[in-house]
Formats: structure tokens, C-alpha cells, sequence
């Protein structure tokens, strides 16, 4: 494939001014009419397509390949660890090591950085023989994140991750590589700036291991390792100055034993994918399957210059009018690569000979963008693109320059509507990591004082059916339908809301497993591929059932009966209770019937409102904002409030009209500008809507300085539009043009009364 040139191409695109400063401009200059991959000086593959990376994130290494398509060796499941497991089992200061490594470290020693640690790091020969050799670490390539690195005992390092490229906040994903270990002795990992409350490491979720002596002997890949693991509030020991003071930090602690001595080993918070494995499936996908049902096209450029790719898989025998639409993402989280494999599972499925797939070809076409956010995957950022921000949080208004991804996927679905084209479901792939199972979140419009409970059932349709393809690892009682006011800028919520996407949702996977079965138990890369092939089983029979009124009916009273299980049982019907629980039903008691869609809408309807009341009292766990949204890099000092002494006024010896005048002439100036600055952003609108009150936007939807949205705070913001009365509710006054310009209006008054007083005693 390469012939071994190697072309050092790495001054030349480092030098670059470009505003950005990506490593981008020149080197694809130079690589527009290559169809062959070059080497950079540091032996990283590189074409027009990607991947490329801002100057400020030093990839050193080439990318890692953990995957293999030609050994299908299935992993065996892993279940849950929990704590009961631990007892009489080997610590990091319980262990027989410690009788042959007695040193005691004098203070913490920084075994790595990310910006100072040279690039080969050599193996040091321990003088000490009572000190453990010093474990030697990485992440230095595409997807890793590791920032720092801290000895703080003989077994014992103090790991801190980077943040996401451009803010300070969102750490969750973690991927690195240690070296230099002694097999069966326990290490101790503290990861300390996370942000998330909450995590499945309590839970029971262990930690991802890849031992490179494993993979060669075994032909091994991931698996899970760790004990005696804990998620808490990080309580700080030593001063870190890579910590910020004014954010709360959560801990995430572990010990587990490497299986090899001498080995190269990889860890992770999930399973990785990254840019160059997505190129390497589309590459494989497009030689073995025909052009008439496999497209790769590249549908934009990101900010960074790398290629997102859209696919379109359908049969073009079949005439395009007779056909709906299905729109398919996955990745704009870079940390949730779970999303990546399911991808990856429905892609492979839905090209393949099977029948259900040719079925679904010759009635669906699919358009599929399998990574959103390119760049923040090759950063190895958790949640962010290069603009520091939640892509998920701005499609309502998405700038193309900005956001060029999420514009140009508007634009797809906006020239497919204006061609009359159906698009029956828009649904984006993620990964979420405080729950078990997979789950949706869609939106049924019910929200109003009289909801249309049609629209209740039918937005159910497609996850109930998901949960019967699927039932070991799709959960339908985790699945929410609610509409928060905070989520209105997601892709699921604007699809539905303003594409008018009947069926919009987003898909969550856990990081860790399924807790359906009767022993909880990880999920594995071939779990997450399997679940890709049902959602393709479960698009199958929704366009079944749609075309089929008692199937459609039947699960309609099917999702009537689990929607109302899931209630409490103190707030449900005793006639109800007997048809929910059958075996309970006593031999004179009446039940309620539900043998009709009809009867289905009126006990919805009376229970709705203790639905969304369950429904909201359980949205806390959401997963799409955990950590408070983004934060400006510059934390903003508070201003010293000096006291002022305070100074005896003169009095003056001008007259009393005099002084008067003077201040009505400054307080006339000062309220004619705060007049007119605060109406003349509002003059349109009280001319066209003449309403009572200016309807301003948010905060996030004004385009200023994100330093100034910072430092503005809200009440500033009501302070900017004043509110007018309604017409008709002004009365008039007979003071009405007696004005004292902020002092006592008898004041003036008495005062020229005695000066006029003064003046004819005088006379």
C-alpha cells in the first residue's frame, strides 16, 4: 500500500498563521492530488482526507490499530464487579511487594507531561533496588488525553486528564498507555479532575485493559480489569496548579495488576474508534460491497480540514419516489465511541446479502454521517469540537463556518423536504455513562392542558419495538419522551420540532452494560455491533406494523399497559390495579377493559399528568448537559470594593435657581440616552407586534463576545428592554407636569416661596 517514502512535511505546516493555526493549510495544498498516504516526520499516515489536528495538540505517535477484522474471536461476558468481591483480596499495601520495596518516595515526582516529555522515552535503571522501577506513560496519539502524571508512592500515581481543546471543563474520556511494569504486583491510578457527580464505576464498572503480549499470543483484545474502585468528590491532598480552585473536582480511583511484565498496554473509559478507523471500515465496506448500494461521500469539511464522510445506502434499481428517508448520526461526542461501533454493526448489516437488509434497501434510503465531530476525536476531547462548545446544543442557529457539520446536515434534510421526500426517522447515536442498558430519549408533544394521546402512542412505536428486537439490552422504562425547555437546541428536539421529523431520537448506550439480566454484566464491542443489526431488524417491522392497523393497535395497548406499570402503585385505580395485576384480582372486583385503542386514549389521558409528573422527577439523569455547560477559558477577578472617605461638601454661594437648573439639565441628558439606547433595539418590534412587553432572546442566541456574555449578567440583561404598560391603563394626573427630577417636588417649591418672600421685605 505504501511504498516507504517519507516526506517531512512538518515545518512547513507548523509555521502556518492562519488564525486557527491548524495543521491543514499547506499540507493539503500539497497532498490535493495524492491518492496515496504520506509519512510525516513522525511516521503518522496522513492523505487529503485526514486526519489533521490544531498546532496546539502534539500528536507524536501514529495511530494505534486494536482492531482486527480477520480474527473473530467473540469475548466471553464480563459481568459487574462489585464491592462484596473485594474482601481478602490483594491491595497496593497489602501486597508481598512491599517487603521487597521499602523506600518511601520523599514527595511526588512528575513521571509525565504531555508538553514536556520527550517523545522516546528511555527505560531508567533503577540505582535503588528497595524503589519499584517507574512506570513510563503516553497518549501522545490520536484520541489520548492524558496530561499529567504523578508519583506519589511506590505503587501509587496521581493521573491528571486534559480538559477539552479550548475550555476547562469536560473530562470523562481518558486513553493512555503505560509501560515498564512488573507483572502480579497492584498499582494504584487516581484520575482526579473529573467532572461528572455520578458514574457506573460505582455501579460496578470496571476498567478497560489492552495488552499488546495478550493480542500477539491469545489474539486478545479489550477487556476489563480493576478492583476496589470508587467514584467521589476529589478531596485535594497536595497542591496540583493544573487544577482550577473554583470547580469542584471527583475522583476516580482503582488498582488492578498488569498480566506481563515488560508488556505495552493501553487504558481506557471505553472501547476506542478513532478518525483513521473510521476511514479504514469505509475504505473495507466500499471494496466488497457494490457501488449500487454503498455511496461514500464526503458531505462538508470540518474546522480543522479533516473529511466528514456521508454514506447512502440503498438500491438504485428501486425508483427514488417510492422510498422514504432515514437519517442516521453518530459521534458528535467524541468520548462516546460506543456510538462508533454500533455504527459500525448497522453498517456492516444493512450492505450485507441479508434479507431483511435487501428489504430495507429497495423501501428506505439511508443517509448516515458516522462521525460528526472529527476533530474532537482525533484531540481525544470528551464532548466539544475546536470551538469549545456542545455541538448538540446548537442546531437551531448553526453557523457555517462555526458549525459546518450541523449546517450542512440542516441543509441535507431541508433539500430533501423542498423534493417532497419523506423522512420517516431521524435518530443520533450516543453513549451515556451514569446508566445501564440502551434507552432512547424522543418527543411525543404532549405537553399542552389537552394532549393529543395519538401522538403519545405513536412516538412510543419505534423504542417498544427496539425493546422487543433487543430485550436483553434495550431497556423501554428508561426511554423518555419529554420536551425540557433546556434541550430545544439539540439535534433530536429541532428535528421534530422544526424539520417537523415525526420520529426523532436520540439513542443512548451505556459505557458500562445491561442490568436487565439476572447478573448485570459489561457490554463488549460485539454487543454494541449486534445492537447496530436490531436497529435495522427493528426499522423492518415498524414499516411492518404501519402498514398493518391490528398489529399497530395491539402494540399501542401493549405500550398503554407498560407506560402504567411503570407508575406508582398508590396513584392507580383499584379497577385499573386489577388489569395490571391480574393475579390479584379478587373474584367480585370489576376491571377495567382496554381491548380498544379508544379505551387506551381515555385512560392516557386521565393519567397523563402523573406521567410527565414521573417523567420529570426522574429527567435529572439526563446525561446530554452533566457537567453546567461550557465555561470561558478566563476566570475574571472580583473587583476590590475600596471604601471612600467621605469628603464634607462646601456650600455654595450660588443661588438656589441656579443649582436647580444645573441638576434638571444633567438628569434631562442622562435619561434621554438610557431612553433611547434601551428602545432603539426594540423600535421594530413595538411597531410591528405592538406588544406590552419586548421579547428579547437568550443569552445564547445573541451573537456577542463569549468574554462579555460572561460578565453579563441577567438582570443587566431585563435592564436593557423596559417594560411598557398596556394601552389604556395610563391615567392622567394633575402633577402630571410637576417634575422635582428626582428630588422632593415641595422642595423647589418652598424654596422659591421664601426667596420671593425674602424679595418684597426687601422691597
Amino acid at each position: 500500500m505504501y511504498s516507504g517514502q517519507s516526506i517531512n512535511f512538518r515545518e512547513d505546516c507548523y509555521n502556518n498563521n492562519d488564525q486557527y493555526g491548524f495543521f491543514i493549510k499547506s499540507t493539503k495544498r500539497f497532498l490535493r492530488n495524492q491518492s496515496i498516504p504520506f509519512l510525516s516526520s513522525w511516521k503518522i499516515f496522513v492523505n487529503q482526507l485526514g486526519p489533521f489536528w490544531p498546532t496546539e495538540y502534539p500528536i507524536k505517535y501514529p495511530t494505534l490499530l486494536h482492531l482486527s477484522r480477520t480474527s473473530k474471536k467473540t469475548n466471553s461476558k464480563e459481568y459487574y464487579h462489585f464491592l462484596e468481591t473485594n474482601n481478602n483480596r490483594q491491595t497496593y499495601d497489602n501486597q508481598p511487594a512491599i517487603s521487597k520495596y521499602k523506600d518511601i518516595l520523599k514527595h511526588p515526582v512528575i513521571v509525565y507531561d504531555m508538553d514536556r516529555s520527550l517523545r522516546n522515552q528511555l527505560i531508567k535503571q533503577c540505582d535503588n533496588d528497595q524503589q519499584c522501577p517507574q512506570l513510563i506513560f503516553e497518549s501522545r496519539f490520536e484520541g489520548g488525553n492524558l496530561r499529567q502524571v504523578r508519583r506519589v508512592g511506590q505503587f501509587e500515581y496521581e493521573l491528571v486528564l486534559r480538559t477539552d481543546l479550548y475550555t476547562r471543563r469536560h473530562t470523562q474520556w481518558y486513553y493512555f498507555r503505560a509501560q515498564n511494569m512488573i507483572a502480579n504486583v497492584t498499582y494504584r491510578f487516581r484520575i482526579i479532575n473529573l467532572m461528572k457527580k455520578s458514574s457506573l464505576y460505582n455501579d460496578g464498572m470496571q476498567i478497560l485493559l489492552f495488552s499488546e503480549v495478550d493480542a500477539k499470543r491469545e489474539c486478545r483484545s479489550w477487556y476489563r480489569v480493576g478492583h476496589h474502585i470508587s467514584y467521589s468528590e476529589y478531596k485535594q491532598r497536595t497542591h496540583n496548579p493544573l487544577l482550577e480552585r473554583d470547580i469542584n473536582y471527583y475522583e476516580l480511583d482503582f488498582q488492578f495488576e498488569f498480566p506481563h511484565s515488560g508488556d505495552t498496554c493501553y487504558i481506557a473509559h471505553c472501547y476506542p474508534y478513532t478518525f483513521t478507523d473510521l476511514k479504514d471500515d469505509l475504505e473495507y465496506l466500499s471494496t466488497i460491497r457494490p457501488r449500487e448500494i454503498f455511496r461514500r461521500d464526503i458531505l462538508c469539511e470540518s474546522q480543522a480540514g479533516n473529511s466528514c464522510f456521508i454514506i447512502t445506502v440503498t438500491d438504485e434499481s428501486v425508483p427514488l419516489h417510492k422510498k422514504k428517508f432515514v437519517i442516521l448520526t453518530a459521534r458528535i461526542h467524541p468520548g462516546e465511541t460506543n456510538s462508533s461501533y454500533m455504527m459500525r454493526g448497522l453498517l456492516e448489516f444493512i450492505t450485507s446479502n441479508d434479507k431483511i437488509a435487501q428489504k430495507l434497501r429497495s423501501e428506505l434510503v439511508f443517509k448516515i454521517v458516522p462521525m460528526m465531530n472529527p476533530d474532537g476525536v482525533i484531540v481525544g476531547n470528551y464532548r466539544c469540537s475546536l470551538t469549545g462548545k456542545d455541538m448538540n446544543r446548537n442546531f437551531r442557529h448553526p453557523r457555517k463556518q462555526t458549525f459546518p457539520i450541523i449546517y450542512h446536515i440542516r441543509e441535507l434534510i431541508q433539500n430533501l423536504q423542498r423534493q417532497r421526500r419523506e423522512i420517516l426517522v431521524f435518530c443520533d447515536l450516543h453513549g451515556h455513562s451514569r446508566k445501564s442498558n440502551v434507552f432512547a430519549y424522543g418527543c411525543d408533544g404532549c405537553d399542552g392542558p389537552q394532549p393529543d394521546m395519538k401522538k403519545f402512542l405513536y412516538a412510543r412505536v419505534l423504542p417498544f419495538i427496539m425493546s422487543r428486537t433487543a430485550p436483553d439490552m434495550f431497556a423501554f422504562d428508561y426511554c423518555k419522551f419529554h420536551v425540557h425547555r433546556c434541550k430545544e437546541s439539540t439535534g433530536r428536539v429541532v428535528m421534530w420540532k422544526e424539520m417537523l421529523i415525526k420520529n426523532s431520537f436520540t439513542l443512548e448506550a451505556s459505557f458500562a452494560g445491561s442490568s436487565i439480566l439476572e447478573k448485570p454484566c459489561h457490554f463488549n464491542i460485539q454487543d454494541y455491533e449486534k445492537f447496530g443489526e436490531s436497529i435495522c431488524k427493528s426499522l423492518k417491522q415498524y414499516l411492518d406494523v404501519l402498514y398493518d392497523s391490528t398489529r399497530l393497535e395491539s402494540i399501542f395497548m401493549d405500550i398503554t399497559k407498560t407506560v402504567l406499570l411503570r407508575l406508582d402503585r398508590h396513584r392507580i385505580p383499584r379497577q385499573l390495579l386489577s388489569y395490571l395485576y391480574p393475579d390479584e384480582q379478587k373474584n367480585d372486583e370489576f376491571t377495567v377493559s382496554m381491548d380498544s385503542v379508544s379505551n387506551c386514549l381515555e385512560i392516557l389521558t386521565q393519567f397523563h399528568e402523573t406521567i410527565n409528573e414521573q417523567d420529570d422527577s426522574s429527567s435529572s439523569d439526563s446525561d446530554s448537559d452533566p457537567e453546567g455547560g461550557e465555561l470561558s477559558d478566563v476566570a475574571y477577578p472580583k473587583e476590590r470594593q475600596t471604601v471612600k472617605k467621605k469628603s464634607k461638601k462646601k456650600r455654595s454661594d450660588k443661588p438656589i435657581e441656579e443649582i436647580s437648573q444645573k441638576l434638571n439639565r444633567k438628569r434631562q441628558t442622562k435619561r434621554s440616552k438610557s431612553i433611547k439606547s434601551s428602545f432603539k433595539l426594540a423600535k421594530d418590534e413595538f411597531n410591528n407586534q405592538n406588544q406590552t412587553r419586548v421579547s428579547y432572546p437568550f443569552t445564547s442566541d445573541i451573537d456577542i463576545n463569549s468574554q462579555l456574555k460572561l460578565t453579563l449578567a441577567t438582570d443587566q440583561m431585563d435592564q436593557t428592554v423596559q417594560m411598557l404598560p398596556e394601552r389604556g391603563t395610563l391615567f392622567k394626573s394633575k402633577y402630571a407636569r410637576r417634575n422635582g427630577h428626582g428630588l422632593p417636588i415641595f422642595t423647589t417649591e418652598r424654596a422659591l416661596e421664601r426667596k420671593y418672600q425674602v424679595i418684597l421685605l426687601m422691597n
